[in-house]
């Protein structure tokens, strides 16, 4: 009985990790890349296609290091990918590049 609990509060977690329209909900920060020109990429564990905005080669989120919160924005990410925990990951609506506005990390 206990299996079959833990089999089933493992599936549920796993079906909660989505992308919707606004953005990437209960997923592991899969890559981070940072190019010259201050952009930083963002792939996560969903599928981004799934967002209303253009994700970067259908893969990634993007923001840039000049934008307001953009240093607390990517140590988030950072200590989450490094500590392999779940983020939630809004962007904005409609944008190029999936630019995201702000992520959250919730205990797990």
């Amino acid at each position: 009985m206990r299996f079959l609990l833990l089999a089933l509060l493992l599936i549920s977690s796993n079906a909660l990790a989505t992308c919707i329209e606004r953005g990437c909900y209960n997923v592991y920060v899969e890559r981070l890349y940072i190019n010259a020109s201050g952009t930083v990429y963002v792939g996560t564990s969903g599928d981004e296609t799934l967002m209303s905005c253009a994700a970067v080669s259908n893969i990634y989120s993007t923001f840039k290091t000049t934008d307001a919160g953009a240093d607390m924005i990517f140590s988030a990410l950072l200590a989450a990918q490094m500590a392999d925990k779940k983020v939630s990951v809004r962007t904005d609506d409609n944008s190029a590049g999936c630019t995201i506005r702000y992520v959250t990390i919730d205990k797990q």
